[in-house]
């Protein structure tokens, strides 16, 4: 974890519309404000990205379970993403309308939502009203940064503040899956196999 005054620095970077990157427990991420079009717009700028959803870090579960659409059971959804998070997977939910901008999701009714185990954006996005971006460090198309050095070389002066914090422990993305009318689908395999997540909600729904 980066020390007090660099925590302190990325979240005024970020609360100011700029955007930090700095290491998830997956790849690094760039990290910015998602509540206003502005921010959001700056991230897709940085990475050259098409009208593509942008995946958002989230401090806790409960945060997550305030923007989720009322038809899902919250005491399933809720112990399923405790089981799974924090960790490297990634879970598209329907949503309400909610605080988040609209660029995140383009006006879709789905969100991809990540609780991380890296300790750096999970506090980032505590003091930042419960989330911030997460999409990786890399113009869209390219290889996703795994050191600090290949998200520069690739962003360059399009990103306010680096924090290197050395290897990204997994070095891939993060797997994902949508979790839409009790239905559970993969998406993108990754560190988590969908056979175990799986696993996991299908126990939940019977025991719950």
């Amino acid at each position: 974890m980066p020390s007090f005054n660099v925590v302190q620095e990325a979240y005024r970077i970020i609360k100011n519309c700029g955007l930090v990157v700095g290491i998830t427990d997956t790849l690094y991420g760039i990290f910015a404000d998602p509540y206003r079009d502005e921010c959001v717009e700056k991230v897709y700028l940085a990475k050259k990205r098409g009208k593509k959803p942008i995946p958002i870090l989230a401090s806790s579960t409960k945060a997550v379970l305030g923007l989720i659409d009322e038809t899902y059971n919250k005491g399933i959804l809720e112990k399923f993403l405790n089981a799974i998070w924090p960790g490297p997977v990634t879970v598209v939910l329907k949503t309400v309308p909610n605080i988040l901008s609209n660029m995140i999701s383009w006006e879709r009714n789905t969100i991809g939502f990540r609780v991380p185990a890296a300790p750096l954006p999970r506090k980032l996005a505590e003091l930042n009203g419960g989330f911030i971006t997460g999409t990786s460090a890399n113009i869209s198309g390219q290889i996703p940064a795994r050191e600090i050095n290949e998200a520069i070389r690739q962003l360059g002066d399009g990103i306010d503040l680096y924090i290197d914090s050395g290897t990204a422990p997994i070095g891939t993305g993060s797997t994902v899956v949508e979790l839409i009318n009790d239905n559970l689908k993969i998406i993108r395999e990754g560190p988590v196999p969908y056979t175990v997540i799986r696993k996991i909600y299908s126990y939940y729904v019977e025991h719950v």
